[in-house]
């Protein structure tokens, strides 16, 4: 089992424990997420049928760490809402990173495309709902941003 594996077995526990509470476990399993998970494989690499690296694995393992950042955005919510934005802002930042590398598979760009359009919703939707005048024009600022980016992605996201 590859490090990968390991932290996709990892995170699957802590789901099955179903004790959305219990949030510092999560923390170290996202805090401890291997860099392959947002990297192509190497093409030399011999790929055995354990490995995680097709799209259906790749894609699975991506939802359950973007996931899990989301749960913990909602934890700290109200007590920390800058903590809490910044576990959605480091999905949004990890998934334009990954459509932007060539090496990526049509797939998985197509997969991080969506998400990332439904990310800034969220991260609107959270802006919007704190009371502190920073957080609007923060909110006015991804929303500029998103649209660049999207632009400069040649509007794939509306094209998959």
């Amino acid at each position: 089992m590859d490090e990968l594996q390991l932290w996709l077995a990892s995170i699957k526990a802590w789901y099955l424990e179903d004790n959305p509470n219990n949030i510092a476990p999560l923390i170290t399993i996202i805090t401890a997420t291997p860099t392959d998970l947002f990297t192509t494989s190497d093409p030399n690499k011999v790929v055995s049928n354990n490995n995680l690296r097709n799209d259906h694995q790749h894609e699975e393992a991506l939802a359950y760490w973007l996931d899990g950042c989301q749960k913990i955005c909602q934890y700290h919510r109200q007590q920390q809402p800058q903590l809490a934005f910044t576990y959605i802002q480091l999905p949004y930042a990890k998934l334009q990173a990954l459509v932007c590398d060539p090496q990526q598979s049509a797939a998985i760009k197509r997969w991080g495309l969506k998400k990332l359009d439904s990310i800034i919703v969220t991260l609107l939707e959270f802006c919007q709902g704190q009371q502190q005048q920073h957080w609007q024009q923060q909110s006015n600022d991804l929303i500029d941003l998103h649209v660049i980016f999207m632009a400069a992605q040649q509007h794939l996201n509306l094209k998959y």
